[in-house]
């Protein structure tokens, strides 16, 4: 059976509440209002909504997880990077698999966390604009998704991730992967607005392997996807909808998202926790959706251990060069 689902759709002089209705003809009635009496497109709407849809993965298939639904809070966010939606380019070609703008930065995000503690525990990141077929011009897409729940820690992409880019509790990571580390001088995926001052650091921490791209959820997937080791955002104009999906899945895979301004507050030498952003206390003395903005900007990662010489090495060049002490 499908979920219910209200739209509220607006068009000149009339606003229409466009619901998903018992029978499917109901919903072709509704949907050629907003159509402009569109029948063939209404009809080809209303069957995708209708249709029964079945997930089956072998490797949740595998596992039974036991969680107390009444510990859920999820956080959603439809079309993230709307902005490259509306524009629909798709011609835009990637920088070492990373595109920086087009269809291809939107994504669809669920995340679900724990509301006692605000831990995230699930994700799902859906990218609907992969790849495009150059005949048809139809696109296919691909599903991102992890769980973290007490001793679980499972994703969907456990059996394509090289070993270099695995979790340290499984020991996937090798004890060269130190140096390699260094010896790369790991790479970032920034966004276009991200201030001077940090651009300048990753440049000198990073080298040329430093990418912008559109889209807090597609930055945040390429760090899954191990296209980066990190993605880095000193603004505090992302959301927990923006952030929790990825975040599960990162948990998922040994990894996480911390807040940035407090990572570069803190003092490793003492052994403090990493502050890890959590999902369910608003931002005091925030109004709006600002009582959900991730303020102290983020960093997301998929090793402790590479974070921990990341943020090393960012905070020695955070620094101006030619200070003089």
């Amino acid at each position: 059976m499908s979920l219910p689902m209200i739209w509220f759709v607006f068009t000149p002089g009339e606003k229409i509440i466009l619901r998903l209705c018992s029978a499917e003809a109901e919903t072709v009635e509704l949907l050629s209002k907003v159509l402009n009496g569109n029948k063939l497109a209404s009809e080809a709407l209303a069957k995708v909504v209708h249709q029964d849809v079945s997930f089956t993965d072998p490797a949740l298939d595998s596992i039974r997880v036991d969680i107390p639904q009444d510990i859920l809070g999820i956080w959603v966010d439809p079309i993230d990077s709307t902005y490259q939606y509306i524009k629909g380019s798709a011609d835009i070609k990637p920088n070492q698999g990373i595109f920086s703008c087009g269809l291809q930065c939107v994504t669809i995000l669920i995340g679900v966390y724990d509301i006692q503690t605000g831990t995230p525990l699930m994700g799902v990141v859906n990218q609907p604009f992969v790849s495009q077929d150059p005949n048809t011009l139809r696109w296919k897409g691909q599903c991102y998704w992890g769980l973290s729940y007490m001793e679980t820690n499972i994703h969907s992409l456990q059996l394509h991730i090289p070993e270099r880019n695995g979790t340290e509790t499984s020991s996937q990571l090798t004890e060269n992967t130190s140096s390699e580390a260094e010896a790369h001088g790991f790479s970032a995926v920034i966004s276009t607005s991200e201030k001077e001052t940090i651009k300048a650091a990753l440049f000198r921490v990073c080298g040329g392997s430093v990418f912008r791209a559109a889209g807090a959820g597609y930055k945040s997937l390429c760090v899954v996807q191990g296209l980066v080791d990190i993605y880095i955002f000193s603004e505090d104009t992302t959301f927990k909808w923006d952030s929790c999906a990825a975040h599960a899945i990162l948990r998922s895979m040994g990894g996480g998202m911390v807040d940035l301004k407090e990572c570069l507050e803190r003092n490793p030498e003492k052994g403090l926790n990493l502050p890890q952003l959590v999902y369910h206390v608003p931002n005091e003395g925030a109004s709006g959706v600002d009582q959900w903005a991730n303020k102290g900007g983020l960093i997301a990662y998929r090793s402790r251990r590479q974070l921990e010489m990341f943020l090393s090495l960012l905070i020695q060049n955070l620094v101006p060069a030619d200070t003089n002490t």
